[in-house]
């Protein structure tokens, strides 16, 4: 049989909602090479398996051992050299198997794409799309950091650092330590703004928040492996970073003031520096967007970050049992 000149591979737990229009998606692509699709079943409770092979892929089942142990065992079965990875709740474009192939070549071993938005005329999901817009215009043409959601890679690059880190068993924070050791060991990685996948966003505030929470928690696990990352990226700066341990900090000094009053001023100086960065970053999507829906960031990024502030309790709480990652 001869070997695709592309593998999809895509990771997918109890996807069933959102997969078949993903594989429609996949098969419907203008490329012109051979495409193989793999979905790897990651124990899955719903007719994932199923939908699946019905859609056209071929299809991995193992027990449930979290996405990056997903992703692995996909790029591994996998036929082609050139390995493209996206989640089970994307759609991609018509031409993103084509231009983001294009740019994972032997000079620049690593590419990520962008997302457009899957389920447009929601407030919640429009604002996050919003922010995402803002923060991938920014961006340079190379980059320190790609998502799993769109990424590009060759076997022997994945190979070279041993693909994902196993240990991150929830989605979240797995992309970010496979990229910055894909650059520790060398490997330049290109930002292809026009290979996009539309994504369907969170649409309850409740879930994002808890979505949240886990990536403060994850987060924590992710700089205790890669200390100097800890000032962030050039998508994620230090105004960024800074904003859930002030949300603790306001928190933590709250409650303190019950025995020590003065300290309620500490924590409306926290809480405010809080507000006031994301009334700024909120104004500044919104200018982007061209559209006033964005102003509503300044509540969802203030909620966020003390949501993420929650999630560092649990991550510094991880890391001190030997609970993440490698």
């Amino acid at each position: 049989m001869t070997a695709p000149d592309v593998s999809v591979v895509i990771a997918a737990r109890d996807a069933a909602p959102t997969l078949p229009p993903l594989l429609a998606a996949c098969r419907d692509q203008e490329f012109d090479g051979r495409l193989e699709i793999l979905v790897v079943d990651d124990g899955s409770t719903d007719d994932t398996a199923r939908l699946a092979a019905e859609g056209g892929a071929r299809v991995v089942s193992q027990p449930n051992a979290g996405p990056a142990a997903a992703r692995n065992r996909g790029w591994r079965e996998a036929g082609a050299s050139r390995i493209l990875f996206t989640d089970s709740d994307c759609v991609p474009r018509r031409d993103w198997v084509r231009r983001l192939a294009a740019a994972v070549d032997e000079s620049t071993p690593v590419a990520g794409g962008s997302y457009g938005i899957a389920n447009p005329g929601n407030l919640l999901a429009e604002v996050i799309h919003a922010e995402i817009m803002w923060r991938h215009a920014r961006l340079p043409r190379e980059i320190t950091f790609a998502g799993s959601f769109n990424l590009g890679a060759t076997r022997a690059a994945l190979e070279s650092v041993g693909g994902f880190d196993e240990g991150y068993r929830s989605p979240s924070g797995e992309d970010n330590d496979l990229s910055y050791r894909l650059r520790d060991a060398g490997h330049r990685i290109r930002f292809v703004p026009d290979a996009i996948v539309d994504h369907h966003h969170p649409t309850s505030l409740r879930r994002y928040l808890r979505e949240q929470a886990r990536h403060g928690e994850w987060r924590v696990v992710l700089y205790a492996r890669h200390p100097g990352r800890v000032r962030g990226d050039e998508y994620a700066g230090p105004a960024d970073l800074l904003a859930p341990p002030l949300a603790l900090l306001s928190v933590i000094l709250l409650a303190g003031s019950l025995a020590a009053p003065p300290l309620a001023l500490g924590a409306l100086l926290a809480a405010g520096l809080v507000a006031l960065r994301h009334v700024v970053l909120a104004l500044q999507v919104a200018i982007h967007a061209g559209s006033p829906g964005p102003l509503a960031l300044a509540a969802v990024g203030t909620l966020r970050a003390y949501a993420r502030g929650w999630g560092l309790v649990r991550g510094v709480v991880r890391v001190m049992t030997g609970r993440g990652g490698r």
